[in-house]
Protein backbone atom coordinates (compact mmCIF):
# COMPACT_ATOMS: atom_id res chain seq x y z
CA UNK A 1 0.00 0.00 0.00
CA UNK A 2 1.33 3.67 -0.63
CA UNK A 3 1.01 6.24 1.64
CA UNK A 4 -2.22 7.60 2.03
CA UNK A 5 -3.48 10.67 4.69
CA UNK A 6 -6.52 12.41 5.02
CA UNK A 7 -8.88 14.73 2.82
CA UNK A 8 -7.71 18.33 3.33
CA UNK A 9 -10.76 20.75 2.29
CA UNK A 10 -10.52 24.38 1.19
CA UNK A 11 -13.09 27.35 2.26
CA UNK A 12 -17.12 26.28 1.00
CA UNK A 13 -16.71 30.42 -0.40
CA UNK A 14 -13.39 28.65 -2.74
CA UNK A 15 -16.14 25.95 -4.07
CA UNK A 16 -13.11 23.59 -3.76
CA UNK A 17 -12.03 20.43 -2.27
CA UNK A 18 -7.70 19.23 -1.77
CA UNK A 19 -7.82 16.58 -2.44
CA UNK A 20 -5.36 13.73 -0.67
CA UNK A 21 -7.56 10.17 -1.85
CA UNK A 22 -7.07 7.05 -0.73
CA UNK A 23 -9.92 3.82 -1.99
CA UNK A 24 -10.55 0.86 -3.21
CA UNK A 25 -11.07 -0.97 -6.15
CA UNK A 26 -11.84 -4.41 -7.71
CA UNK A 27 -10.60 -7.68 -7.43
CA UNK A 28 -11.98 -9.59 -10.44
CA UNK A 29 -12.99 -12.77 -8.78
CA UNK A 30 -15.24 -10.87 -6.04
CA UNK A 31 -18.09 -8.16 -6.41
CA UNK A 32 -17.07 -6.52 -3.14
CA UNK A 33 -13.55 -7.27 -3.21
CA UNK A 34 -11.51 -4.17 -3.45
CA UNK A 35 -7.59 -3.23 -4.07
CA UNK A 36 -6.06 -0.03 -3.68
CA UNK A 37 -3.77 2.39 -3.01
CA UNK A 38 -3.42 5.90 -2.47
CA UNK A 39 -2.67 9.07 -4.79
CA UNK A 40 -2.41 12.58 -4.01
CA UNK A 41 -3.90 15.97 -6.20
CA UNK A 42 -3.43 19.72 -5.11
CA UNK A 43 -6.28 22.03 -4.04
CA UNK A 44 -7.79 23.94 -6.67
CA UNK A 45 -7.42 26.94 -3.71
CA UNK A 46 -3.37 26.71 -4.07
CA UNK A 47 -3.95 30.05 -1.31
CA UNK A 48 -5.75 27.46 1.03
CA UNK A 49 -4.16 25.86 4.55
CA UNK A 50 -5.47 23.01 7.19
CA UNK A 51 -4.86 22.59 10.82
CA UNK A 52 -5.02 19.20 11.61
CA UNK A 53 -5.18 17.13 15.35
CA UNK A 54 -6.12 13.98 16.08
CA UNK A 55 -8.78 14.84 18.50
CA UNK A 56 -11.87 16.64 18.64
CA UNK A 57 -12.82 19.11 21.07
CA UNK A 58 -14.17 17.93 24.22
CA UNK A 59 -17.70 19.88 23.83
CA UNK A 60 -18.25 18.02 20.30
CA UNK A 61 -16.97 15.51 19.70
CA UNK A 62 -17.17 15.85 15.33
CA UNK A 63 -15.02 12.49 15.31
CA UNK A 64 -18.39 10.58 16.11
CA UNK A 65 -19.86 11.32 12.62
CA UNK A 66 -17.16 9.17 11.20
CA UNK A 67 -18.40 5.39 10.29
CA UNK A 68 -16.55 2.85 12.38
CA UNK A 69 -14.42 0.29 10.79
CA UNK A 70 -16.36 -2.57 11.80
CA UNK A 71 -19.49 -0.74 9.83
CA UNK A 72 -17.42 -1.00 6.86
CA UNK A 73 -18.65 -4.20 4.82
CA UNK A 74 -15.34 -6.90 4.77
CA UNK A 75 -12.95 -7.59 1.82
CA UNK A 76 -11.89 -11.23 1.39
CA UNK A 77 -8.22 -9.36 2.69
CA UNK A 78 -10.42 -9.30 6.46
CA UNK A 79 -12.06 -6.88 8.01
CA UNK A 80 -11.44 -3.04 7.55
CA UNK A 81 -9.39 -1.57 10.26
CA UNK A 82 -8.82 2.60 11.22
CA UNK A 83 -5.04 3.20 9.80
CA UNK A 84 -4.83 6.07 11.93
CA UNK A 85 -6.83 8.27 14.24
CA UNK A 86 -9.38 10.72 12.72
CA UNK A 87 -8.12 13.90 11.31
CA UNK A 88 -9.92 17.35 12.62
CA UNK A 89 -9.19 20.07 10.02
CA UNK A 90 -10.98 23.54 11.41
CA UNK A 91 -8.36 26.09 9.93
CA UNK A 92 -9.92 27.35 7.04
CA UNK A 93 -13.47 26.54 7.91
CA UNK A 94 -15.75 24.57 7.72
CA UNK A 95 -14.52 22.47 10.43
CA UNK A 96 -13.86 18.72 8.53
CA UNK A 97 -13.29 15.32 10.21
CA UNK A 98 -12.02 12.61 8.08
CA UNK A 99 -10.27 9.23 8.22
CA UNK A 100 -8.54 6.15 6.54
CA UNK A 101 -9.56 2.52 6.72
CA UNK A 102 -7.43 -0.31 5.52
CA UNK A 103 -7.85 -3.89 4.91
CA UNK A 104 -5.47 -5.75 3.24
CA UNK A 105 -4.38 -3.80 0.39
CA UNK A 106 -7.61 -1.85 0.77
CA UNK A 107 -8.11 1.66 1.37
CA UNK A 108 -11.19 4.05 2.00
CA UNK A 109 -10.82 7.53 2.82
CA UNK A 110 -13.80 9.03 4.20
CA UNK A 111 -14.41 12.66 4.99
CA UNK A 112 -17.19 14.63 6.51
CA UNK A 113 -17.88 18.35 6.66
CA UNK A 114 -19.65 20.65 9.21
CA UNK A 115 -21.59 23.03 7.84
CA UNK A 116 -23.45 25.72 9.11
CA UNK A 117 -26.68 25.00 7.39
CA UNK A 118 -28.42 22.41 4.86
CA UNK A 119 -28.08 25.10 2.46
CA UNK A 120 -24.03 25.50 3.07
CA UNK A 121 -23.64 21.99 2.96
CA UNK A 122 -25.31 21.63 -0.37
CA UNK A 123 -23.45 24.72 -1.40
CA UNK A 124 -20.34 22.32 -0.55
CA UNK A 125 -21.38 19.66 -2.43
CA UNK A 126 -21.68 21.09 -5.71
CA UNK A 127 -18.36 22.95 -5.48
CA UNK A 128 -16.81 20.03 -4.55
CA UNK A 129 -18.61 18.12 -7.77
CA UNK A 130 -17.88 20.71 -9.74
CA UNK A 131 -13.71 20.40 -8.89
CA UNK A 132 -13.87 16.58 -9.73
CA UNK A 133 -13.04 17.12 -13.28
CA UNK A 134 -9.61 18.35 -12.77
CA UNK A 135 -9.27 15.25 -10.47
CA UNK A 136 -10.87 12.67 -12.74
CA UNK A 137 -12.77 11.35 -15.21
CA UNK A 138 -16.66 10.19 -15.36
CA UNK A 139 -20.13 11.60 -15.54
CA UNK A 140 -21.91 12.07 -12.22
CA UNK A 141 -25.00 9.93 -11.40
CA UNK A 142 -27.59 9.61 -8.94
CA UNK A 143 -27.38 6.89 -6.14
CA UNK A 144 -30.69 7.92 -4.10
CA UNK A 145 -30.23 4.62 -2.30
CA UNK A 146 -27.45 6.80 -0.18
CA UNK A 147 -29.49 10.12 0.29
CA UNK A 148 -31.67 11.75 -2.41
CA UNK A 149 -28.83 14.18 -3.47
CA UNK A 150 -25.78 11.32 -3.26
CA UNK A 151 -24.04 11.43 -6.69
CA UNK A 152 -21.49 8.89 -7.76
CA UNK A 153 -18.65 9.99 -10.78
CA UNK A 154 -16.66 6.88 -11.48
CA UNK A 155 -14.15 7.13 -13.65
CA UNK A 156 -10.41 7.47 -14.09
CA UNK A 157 -7.50 9.90 -12.97
CA UNK A 158 -6.48 12.29 -15.92
CA UNK A 159 -3.46 10.48 -17.07
CA UNK A 160 -6.05 7.13 -17.69
CA UNK A 161 -3.79 5.21 -14.57
CA UNK A 162 -5.99 3.95 -12.13
CA UNK A 163 -10.00 3.77 -11.62
CA UNK A 164 -11.09 6.70 -9.58
CA UNK A 165 -14.57 7.04 -7.83
CA UNK A 166 -16.00 9.91 -5.25
CA UNK A 167 -19.25 9.54 -3.57
CA UNK A 168 -20.72 12.91 -2.43
CA UNK A 169 -23.62 13.49 -0.25
CA UNK A 170 -25.32 16.02 2.27
CA UNK A 171 -27.30 15.04 5.50
CA UNK A 172 -29.02 18.16 6.99
CA UNK A 173 -25.63 20.94 7.91
CA UNK A 174 -23.17 17.65 7.08
CA UNK A 175 -21.08 16.87 3.98
CA UNK A 176 -19.19 14.05 3.36
CA UNK A 177 -16.98 12.99 0.21
CA UNK A 178 -16.33 8.99 0.21
CA UNK A 179 -12.81 8.12 -2.08
CA UNK A 180 -12.22 5.23 -3.59
CA UNK A 181 -8.93 4.70 -5.51
CA UNK A 182 -7.70 2.14 -7.28
CA UNK A 183 -3.72 0.80 -8.27
CA UNK A 184 -2.28 2.39 -11.05
CA UNK A 185 -2.67 -0.22 -13.75
CA UNK A 186 -6.31 -1.19 -12.48
CA UNK A 187 -8.68 0.71 -14.22
CA UNK A 188 -11.70 -1.77 -12.80
CA UNK A 189 -13.39 0.57 -10.43
CA UNK A 190 -14.86 -0.73 -7.33
CA UNK A 191 -18.55 -2.24 -7.55
CA UNK A 192 -21.57 0.58 -7.30
CA UNK A 193 -23.06 -1.83 -5.05
CA UNK A 194 -19.93 -1.53 -2.27
CA UNK A 195 -19.73 2.03 -3.16
CA UNK A 196 -23.50 2.59 -2.28
CA UNK A 197 -23.12 -0.35 0.84
CA UNK A 198 -19.92 1.79 2.32
CA UNK A 199 -22.00 5.70 1.76
CA UNK A 200 -25.28 4.03 4.04
CA UNK A 201 -22.32 3.07 6.88
CA UNK A 202 -21.45 7.13 6.82
CA UNK A 203 -25.09 8.44 6.52
CA UNK A 204 -26.09 5.79 9.54
CA UNK A 205 -22.88 7.10 11.43
CA UNK A 206 -23.83 10.88 11.03
CA UNK A 207 -27.35 10.19 11.48
CA UNK A 208 -26.32 8.43 15.26
CA UNK A 209 -23.80 11.34 16.16
CA UNK A 210 -25.72 14.08 15.05
CA UNK A 211 -28.28 14.77 17.42
CA UNK A 212 -25.10 15.13 20.28
CA UNK A 213 -23.77 17.45 18.06
CA UNK A 214 -26.52 20.40 18.14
Amino acid sequence: MKSARSIVPVTAAALALGLVVAGCGKDDSKSESSSASSTSATSAAASATSTETSAAPASKDYTTLLMKPEDIPPTPDGPFVAAEDPKLSTTPPPTDVSRIYTSGPNVINASVVINDSAAAAATWLGGVAASLPTHQTGTPVPVPSVTPDAMLTTGTDPENKHASSALLFTVDNYSSMILFVSPDGDLTPVPQDYVESVGKAQVAAIQAAAPALK
